[in-house]
């Protein structure tokens, strides 16, 4: 039994058909996996500055202090954070407190004098990270995850910053939300 001209033209396109659904499939596939890829490689920086506090050489938060560490954490509730980074200072350590014990995590320390360090041992990291610092170092801890130039803390009056920077897969900064809360 053979096979008219035109059955086997018909067999030869339906296979014809077959082979590019799978290859645009798998090409689709390949492209798709890729941007998943690249979004769970993507990191989320928040960083603030200590809340308000009292006076001395190590003080603890004052009462504003303590509210607004609260508001940090009711801020950052919905985000579920894969690390919190603070220095080792109780007004630091405080801010960062509500948060870290809200979302169930450690604190973990970074050293304010070595900025540089720090950028690199975050954009190691991955997902969604905290970081406390100083009126002194937050905007520099923001430049060097690639954030453009900011304009410094007021020392005095200025606790409300929260810096939002997201970093792509290549440790490039893709987007800087600056909120007050």
């Amino acid at each position: 039994m053979t096979l008219g001209k035109t059955q086997i033209l018909n067999n030869l396109l339906y296979s014809l058909i077959i082979l590019c659904c799978s290859v645009f499939t798998v090409n689709a596939t390949s492209i798709e996996t890729k941007n998943i890829t690249a979004v769970a490689e993507t990191k989320v920086f928040y960083l603030v500055r200590h809340a308000e506090k009292n006076q001395g050489a190590d003080p603890s938060l004052s009462e504003q202090g303590k509210l607004r560490a609260l508001r940090l954490a009711n801020v950052l509730s919905s985000t579920p954070l894969n690390k919190v980074y603070t220095t080792d200072y109780k007004r630091t350590r405080e801010t960062a407190l509500a948060v870290a014990e809200d979302q169930h995590l450690a604190l973990n320390l970074y050293h304010p004098a070595d900025l540089q360090k720090t950028a690199e041992v975050l954009l190691s990291q991955q997902g969604h990270i905290l970081v406390v610092g100083h009126s002194n170092t937050t905007t520099a801890l923001a430049e060097r995850l690639g954030v453009d130039k900011q304009p410094l803390i007021d020392d005095a009056n200025e606790f409300d910053r929260l810096y939002i920077i997201t970093v792509d897969h290549l440790n490039r900064a893709i987007s800087t939300v600056l909120l007050r809360y």
